[in-house]
C-alpha cells in the first residue's frame, strides 16, 4: 500500500508540473474551460479523482481564480482518497488560489436537488435517524415521497451522492458507518438537513475531538479458545480514539512477530516499546492496538500515523533488529480505523 502512496505522489508531482506549464493559457479562459482542461491534465496522471473550482464565476472571461478554491474530489470513494491527499500534499507554493482536498458540506442544503435519468430527488424527500453501532454512527434512511420500484435503487444511489454534498465528502465516507434504507420512517426520523449537526454532536460525544491525548489509558480483553476460534488477547489504547477521523491520521503501520518461548515474549515487548516510541514522536502518530494470538504464538502491534513512509522505515529497522522473531512490518490506508474498531 505504501508503494501506491509513493507512486501517487510521483503522479501528483507530474500533474502539478504539467498544470503549471498550462496555467498561462488558463488566465483568459472562463472557469468552465479551466476545469475541463485541468481535468484532462489530471486524468493523464491521477485518473480516479477530479479537479473542481469552487466559488468561481463559471461565465467569467478572466480572473477565474480570484476568490476561488481548487478542490480535488474522489466523489466519495474512500479507496481513492489516497490520491486526493497525495495531490494536495504535493501542491507547489506558487498556485493562483487556495487548494483543498475533498468537497465540504454545503452551507444551506435545504433546497438541494439532484436530477439524474429523468428522476429528481431533493433533501426534503429524505428523512434520517442516527444511532451508534460498532463504535460508529449508523444511519437509517427513508423517503418521504412515493418512489416506484423501478426507480428505488436509483434513488438510493442518489442518496449517497446527496450525503456526500450535505455532510461533506470526508465526513460522509469516513465518519458514517452503515447506511440502511427503511421502507417506513417512524417518529424518531428527522429531516436530512439536520444530519450534519447531529453527526458532529454524536462524533464529539464519542470522544473524537481530534486533540492529541496528554496521557493514554489502555483497556484489555481476552477471547478464550474454542472450536474454530483462537485464543486472543487485546490491549487497546482507549485515548487514541480522540484522533479517529482526523484526515492526517489515516495510515496504520503494524509489526507482526512470532513467539515460541519465554525469551521471545520479552523481546516482543521490547520491540513493541521501541515501535510505540517511534510512533508518538512529535505527535505524528499514536499506538492504537496490540493483539496476541495465544493459539498461534503470534503478536501484532498497530500504530496510526501521518508519516507512513517514516514510521514504516523505522518499523522495518526494528524487524531487522528482532529478526529472530520473524518480525514483519506492514502499512495500510485505514482512514476510519477498521483495525482499531474490530
Amino acid at each position: 500500500m505504501l508503494n501506491q502512496l509513493i507512486e501517487h505522489k510521483q503522479q501528483a508531482q507530474a500533474f502539478w508540473q504539467a498544470w503549471l506549464a498550462a496555467y498561462p493559457s488558463f488566465q483568459k479562459l472562463p472557469a468552465r474551460e479551466i476545469v475541463e482542461q485541468s481535468n484532462d491534465i489530471l486524468q493523464a496522471h491521477l485518473p480516479d479523482i477530479a479537479f473542481e473550482l469552487e466559488n468561481a464565476n463559471l461565465s467569467a472571461s478572466d480572473n477565474a481564480f480570484t476568490h476561488s478554491t481548487i478542490v480535488f474530489t474522489a466523489h466519495g470513494v474512500m479507496d481513492k482518497f489516497i490520491q486526493v491527499q497525495a495531490v494536495c500534499e504535493q501542491a507547489p507554493d506558487n498556485l493562483p488560489c487556495a487548494i483543498r482536498g475533498f468537497r465540504q458540506a454545503m452551507p444551506n442544503p435545504d433546497k438541494f436537488v439532484i436530477g439524474m435519468n429523468d428522476f429528481d430527488l431533493s433533501v426534503s424527500d429524505i428523512v434520517v435517524k442516527l444511532d451508534e453501532w460498532c463504535e460508529m454512527p449508523a444511519l437509517e434512511v427513508a423517503f418521504t415521497k412515493t418512489i416506484d420500484d423501478e426507480f428505488l435503487q436509483h434513488a438510493q444511489h442518489m442518496t449517497f451522492i446527496m450525503l456526500d454534498h450535505v455532510l461533506g465528502e470526508w465526513n460522509s465516507a469516513v465518519k458514517l458507518g452503515t447506511v440502511d434504507f427503511i421502507e417506513q420512517a417512524d417518529e424518531d426520523f428527522e429531516p436530512l438537513s439536520t444530519l450534519p449537526e447531529k453527526l458532529q454532536t454524536m462524533w464529539l460525544a464519542m470522544g473524537r475531538n481530534g486533540i492529541y491525548p496528554e496521557e493514554c489509558d489502555y483497556a484489555v480483553a481476552q477471547i478464550e479458545e474454542d472450536e474454530g476460534q483462537d485464543a486472543l488477547f487485546f490491549r487497546r489504547n482507549q485515548s487514541a480514539n480522540s484522533l479517529l477521523g482526523r484526515a492526517d491520521m489515516a495510515w496504520v503501520v503494524s509489526i507482526t512477530c512470532q513467539i515460541e518461548g519465554d525469551d521471545d515474549v520479552q523481546a516482543a515487548y521490547d520491540l513493541q516499546d521501541a515501535f510505540e516510541a517511534y510512533a508518538i514522536q512529535n505527535q505524528q502518530g499514536i499506538d492504537t492496538l496490540s493483539l496476541m494470538n495465544l493459539s498461534q504464538g503470534e503478536r501484532t502491534v498497530f500504530a496510526v500515523t501521518s508519516k507512513p513512509e517514516i514510521l514504516l522505515a523505522q518499523a522495518q529497522k526494528l524487524c531487522e533488529k528482532f529478526a529472530h522473531l520473524n518480525a514483519q512490518a506492514y502499512c495500510e490506508y485505514d482512514p476510519n480505523w477498521v483495525h482499531y474498531r474490530q
